[in-house]
């Protein structure tokens, strides 16, 4: 169990120490991880991935070969890897969350509104470069660097809302990073929290 606990997500292992219990979340410690595991059978069901965490039937997930790598979950009575699903974009995210729950709910999203990027740090240009293939925009790759300088900056016109959080569901690590506009200012057009639809 300590060599698997090894290869998994470092703000996890820092994390690390007894079982903890918050909003209906039961975070295992170390003495509880491989009795959990063990009962579940998550090596033969989600080879690759250590269960950190419960809460009533639904099971959540770290990849252990994946530094850094989201948080999911899954419903415990039908484990595989294509039923799991982002409950965060990272360990350190959830636990700054203070474990939040995956909500179920939809988000509500008008059909078309302006999107804007923000946020990314100035010496992350291929985190632009993955927001530019997501988007299928146009920007030059001399001129990445400074739009870093500019953000927030209009990424797309009138972009159909829906279809680009369908296709952020496998990018979280642009979630934080795509705006779009409203009458009270930018929003994130998947916050952050929300899991991945079913």
């Amino acid at each position: 169990m300590e060599q698997l606990i090894s290869r998994t997500d470092g703000a996890y292992q820092r994390w690390l120490a007894s079982d903890v219990v918050t909003e209906g979340v039961v975070m295992y410690g170390r003495e509880s991880l491989l009795e959990r595991n063990t009962t579940y059978d998550i090596g033969r069901w989600l080879p690759g991935y250590l269960m950190i965490g419960q809460e009533g039937d639904r099971g959540f997930f770290l990849r252990y070969d994946a530094a850094g790598g989201p948080v999911f979950w899954a419903d415990l009575g039908s484990l595989g890897e294509v039923d799991l699903t982002v409950a965060a974009p990272t360990f350190e995210a959830w636990l700054r969350s203070g474990f939040a729950l995956p909500a179920d709910r939809e988000p509500d999203l008008p059909p078309t509104a302006d999107v804007y990027v923000d946020r990314i740090p100035a010496d992350e240009v291929q985190l632009l470069v993955r927001a530019r293939k997501l988007l299928g925009a146009d920007w030059r790759f001399g001129d990445l660097r400074g739009l870093l300088t500019t953000q927030p900056f209009l990424a797309a016109r009138s972009a159909r809302l829906h279809a680009l959080r369908r296709d952020l569901e496998h990018a979280p690590e642009l979630w934080p990073h795509l705006l779009y506009t409203t009458d009270h200012g930018l929003e994130a057009i998947w916050p952050t929290g929300r899991p991945r639809s079913r």
